[in-house]
């Protein structure tokens, strides 16, 4: 009875082990991607994103995965920001609303291509593939959420933060609302 117990057990277990986890189409495979693990998505501290880049040159590779991976970070930071100046000016008056809007989306603008000099390399891998004789170039990019903060607090006049009502404590709580995090 013993015996039959424990076979009963470890084919339970493994059926239930082998549903874990998603199930690909057939013919499918699934292919683990350097520097796309979970570990490099946002944060509360980061704005994080991969990127990948081939080439037949070593060093072209890395520029194009440089380049697809700040294209990623560039959006979310200025996804990221859209939403929050919509709801900060929602929460504002009225009088007020559409040229706060218009103003703190130039500055972030500008600020978002800036700051994509200050940016970090928070993975970095390089592989060769025998078969097509190309280089895959696997990165991915963080910026600290603060420093992106006090960048763009730091592009408003004195003026403008008293006339916007803006304060750094509020900006800093939004930036976190809106971008999907990994804790």
């Amino acid at each position: 009875m013993k015996l039959v117990s424990k076979i009963s057990f470890l084919a339970l277990s493994v059926v239930l082990l082998n549903s874990c986890g998603t199930k690909l189409p057939a013919g499918q495979k699934e292919v683990e991607l350097p520097c796309f693990e979970d570990k490099y998505t946002s944060s509360k501290k980061n704005y994080m994103a991969s990127g990948k880049g081939v080439s037949l040159d070593q060093v072209t590779s890395r520029k194009k995965a440089l380049i697809n991976a700040k294209t990623e970070i560039a959006s979310l930071i200025r996804s990221n920001i859209r939403s929050l100046t919509d709801d900060y000016s929602v929460s504002r008056s009225v009088n007020n609303r559409e040229e706060f809007k218009s103003r703190f989306e130039s500055i972030t603008s500008e600020t978002v291509d800036e700051m994509l000099s200050d940016i970090k390399v928070a993975c970095q891998t390089l592989a060769f593939d025998k078969k097509t004789g190309q280089y895959n170039t696997y990165l991915a990019l963080s910026i600290n959420k603060d420093a992106a903060a006090t960048q763009i607090m730091n592009k408003l006049s004195a003026s403008e933060k008293k006339n916007l009502d803006l304060d750094y404590d509020k900006f800093r709580a939004l930036l976190d609302k809106d971008v999907p995090t990994k804790n």
